[in-house]
């Protein structure tokens, strides 16, 4: 299989939405990981974002991507955004049949991570979709402008979910999640339903309720600190003679404040929800 895809944007004068995030930089980074996961297996890949460009007006930046599209004679061309306007969730854009049945699996996909899914809509209106030859698909990932949304927004796994959607292709688990997810369930720390975390190492929206509320400090025990000293110490932060013995003591203080210091951090010894993210990457 061959697909075609542009990041929406990335170029003068389309420089898209403003929100929480900007939009050209999330669709870049988007694109990036798709291509970079697709590049060692069968699928190829053709990206048509005009990155840098500058042209007169949007309409010439919209035909260099069909253009290009079009040259690559590829079997789906992706066209990749995100939403802007007070909503939230994703949604897809197309014309013909085979692109909707792309397009369904895309939204499944993605809001099984957390999102909502308001499904697959008529694309006559967008330049992209009505100008390239083969079925195009154009994602609306997430709303920009959505506080939700952008919590929750992780580039990794939505190109992972676009990829299984598109070429059935389930991309190997990130294993620190994994983990992480593992010593919450031995720690008796559940999400925000009461439930046990699947251990799967997807960061669902299950796991976010739960990074957003676990907090560990000095003078604590358990799986989950372990889990912490075991992830410090991998990433060069030793926490004394102990190691990794789940007791939360003066070397693992030490070690949080100086991971806290090189990543810019609330120096407090304190592992809430900013250290957190920075400790799973």
């Amino acid at each position: 299989m061959k697909i075609s895809i542009d990041a929406g944007h990335n170029c003068i004068p389309d420089g898209g939405a403003i929100g929480i995030k900007r939009e050209d930089s999330v669709t870049k980074e988007v694109v990036g990981k798709i291509i970079q996961k697709l590049q060692n297996t069968t699928t190829k890949i053709v990206d048509c974002t005009p990155y840098g460009q500058v042209f007169s007006n949007v309409g010439q930046s919209l035909q260099y991507r069909c253009n290009k599209a079009n040259q690559s004679n590829s079997d789906l061309h992706l066209c990749i955004h995100f939403n802007a306007g007070g909503g939230e969730g994703v949604e897809c854009y197309v014309i013909s049949q085979t692109a909707k049945n792309y397009a369904a699996k895309i939204c499944n996909e993605i809001a099984s991570l957390g999102y909502k899914n308001r499904g697959v809509k008529d694309g006559t209106h967008l330049f992209v979709v009505k100008n390239t030859r083969m079925p195009c698909v154009l994602v609306e990932c997430a709303f920009i402008d959505s506080k939700k949304d952008m919590t929750m927004y992780n580039a990794d796994l939505i190109a992972n979910a676009i990829i299984k959607a598109v070429v059935g292709m389930v991309i190997a688990s990130n294993s620190v999640i994994a983990s992480f997810q593992a010593a919450c369930n031995l720690s008796g720390v559940t999400d925000k339903n009461g439930n046990k975390l699947v251990v799967d190492g997807v960061r669902s929206d299950s796991t976010n309720s739960v990074i957003a509320k676990v907090i560990l400090k000095k003078d604590t025990s358990s799986n989950l600190v372990k889990w912490l000293q075991t992830r410090l110490i991998t990433l060069g932060f030793p926490c004394g003679r102990s190691g990794s013995d789940g007791i939360f003591g003066a070397s693992t203080l030490v070690a949080v404040k100086n991971f806290q210091v090189k990543n810019k951090l609330l120096v407090d010894g304190i592992v809430g929800p900013n250290t957190l993210n920075k400790l799973l990457g």
